[in-house]
């Protein structure tokens, strides 16, 4: 296979790891009932699993995501380091169990959205809001 996989970039690899925000809310509620049925899988509790697997696939779009040079130092540059680092610690590194809760996920996706922000206001110099809805 030629090129990348699951995207390489800023842009693209922020929008397609936020694409995944609307699966976030689905997988929380099949692990909760699979959680409730058999409560001897998850010991902890369906939480951490649930975020897991669910950044298990988000986080494929963190693998090559990149900042230009100039900027790795920014604001810009260590909020995308913290991204990819957080992402992928949940969704790859299965090193932590127990430790995810829904806010670390949610959180993710509110820093994806504060990178999205920084790159129309100080790489393009657009006047961006978020907006209320």
């Amino acid at each position: 296979m030629e090129g990348s996989e699951f995207g390489k970039g800023l842009v693209i690899c922020l929008v397609k790891f936020a694409e995944h925000q609307w699966r976030w809310y689905g997988d929380k509620i099949t692990y909760k009932k699979l959680g409730e049925n058999r409560p001897d899988l998850y010991p902890d509790g369906y939480m951490t699993h649930a975020a897991e697997m669910h950044m298990n696939g988000a986080a494929d779009h963190l693998y090559e995501i990149e900042v230009p040079q100039g900027i790795k130092r920014s604001v810009l540059g260590k909020k995308v380091a913290q991204l990819k680092d957080k992402g992928l610690a949940i969704g790859h590194g299965y090193l932590e169990r127990g430790k995810w809760t829904e806010e670390d996920v949610l959180g993710l996706y509110e820093l994806a959205r504060e990178i999205a922000l920084l790159i129309d206001k100080k790489m393009l110099g657009l006047k961006a809001e978020l907006g209320q809805w």
